[in-house]
């Protein structure tokens, strides 16, 4: 889902209508649609189609990504310093972008690929138990129920502390915190940055 769902968008932006391509397109819709539609995407496809980048998506459909995180002592086993490097520096910048929750520009090809890849329509769609939904040929391993409960609990209770005074102190400082490890990394690999996807979230950060 994660691939075709993205392959779908990037020829979409390409200007590919829905049955170009030599029928990839509409082949691929058909695939998303019949397999539960854009919403039982990943959580990195979320990312990707939130209001910051796509516009394909709700805020309210992404699990927290809290730049809080970053402030935790590094001897804490949530501080992201001790994630894999890879998945922490993956993670840095998506955490940057969540915490600031920009909304882009909805263009007429944003309002077209809101109709095309979900099963309901757009303003039909049950976000809110869609945070939890992954299409099985992506699901590697099932959520433990002890993960979900932790989710809702910083979706319902925590996120809407942090976001009003005195908790968005906090977050602006953690946003702080997360950009200042993000021209870390840019410094110390001369802007090659450690793999592909991060260096495209942080420049897509950067750019828009």
């Amino acid at each position: 889902m994660f691939g075709t769902v993205l392959s779908y968008a990037t020829l979409k932006l390409l200007g590919e209508g829905a049955f170009g391509a030599e029928r990839a397109m509409e082949n691929g819709r058909k695939w998303i649609l019949d397999h539960g539609g854009a919403t039982a995407i990943t959580s990195w496809g979320e990312m990707w189609f939130s209001p910051y980048v796509l516009g394909a998506y709700e805020w309210s459909r992404n699990n927290p990504l809290l730049p809080k995180v970053w402030l935790c002592p590094y001897i804490l086993p949530v501080n992201p310093g001790r994630m894999w490097c890879h998945c922490r520096m993956v993670y840095l910048p998506m955490s940057y972008i969540y915490g600031k929750r920009f909304v882009g520009l909805i263009t007429p090809t944003i309002i077209s690929l809101r109709k095309e890849l979900y099963i309901v329509p757009y303003q039909e769609v049950d976000w809110n138990q869609a945070r939890n939904q992954c299409a099985k040929e992506d699901l590697y391993y099932p959520h433990p129920l002890v993960q979900d409960i932790l989710w809702a609990s910083l979706h319902k209770v925590l996120e809407p502390i942090l976001g009003h005074w005195p908790g968005n102190k906090l977050r602006e400082k953690a946003l702080c915190t997360v950009m200042q490890h993000v021209h870390y990394e840019d410094e110390n690999t001369r802007y090659i940055c450690i793999g592909p996807v991060n260096k495209v979230h942080v420049k897509y950060r950067k750019v828009l």
